[in-house]
């Protein structure tokens, strides 16, 4: 077979559309990924211990370190939850983030506890859950180097007269 006719096999989506998985590394699956994040901080091991400790991401894969840290840091919480640790340069901006990395979970009170629970790093914090007026669960977490994050689940409790305004809404959207 022809190198040509080999990357014409290679497929970017299973039979579902789904990225296709390309293997195993570190025991997790590996896959193109569709979407993802890349933070800069000034120490990747600290705030990489940070994320695995406090909001149970894991480690798929860690780059060789320069400079006494890790050159890339892979983490990953559930499939497609993917964040990349990278070395913040020489002269980092003081600002704090702009953007706000939104994950779904499927128990935000079981997440705030475990949050709580772990000792804080730099200028991390958790606030909530609280429930929105749009029926979820949110708990929003900064980490140690000032990117914030919220974890979205579906509020167990909501108000049912509240849902059914809104299924009657999307219902309307969709005429």
């Amino acid at each position: 077979m022809k190198a040509s006719d080999q990357a014409n096999e290679f497929r970017s989506v299973d039979e579902r559309g789904e990225p296709a998985q390309l293997g195993k590394f570190n025991g997790m699956e590996i896959y193109p990924m569709p979407m993802f994040a890349t933070l800069a901080v000034s120490d990747v091991t600290a705030i990489t211990n940070w994320y695995v400790q406090v909001l149970g991401f894991a480690v798929v894969f860690q780059a060789p370190a320069i400079n006494g840290q890790p050159s890339l840091v892979h983490l990953r919480r559930k499939k497609y939850q993917d964040l990349l640790l990278v070395p913040r340069g020489a002269s980092p901006a003081e600002t704090a983030s702009s953007m706000t990395l939104s994950f779904q979970t499927d128990n935000v009170d079981e997440l705030a506890a475990q949050a709580r629970a772990k000792a804080g790093l730099g200028a991390s914090s958790v606030e909530g859950p609280i429930n929105t007026p749009w029926n979820t669960r949110d708990l929003r977490v900064t980490d140690p180097a000032g990117h914030r994050l919220v974890f979205t689940g579906r509020d167990p409790n909501a108000d049912p007269e509240q849902v059914e305004r809104m299924r009657k809404w999307l219902n309307a959207q969709e005429r």
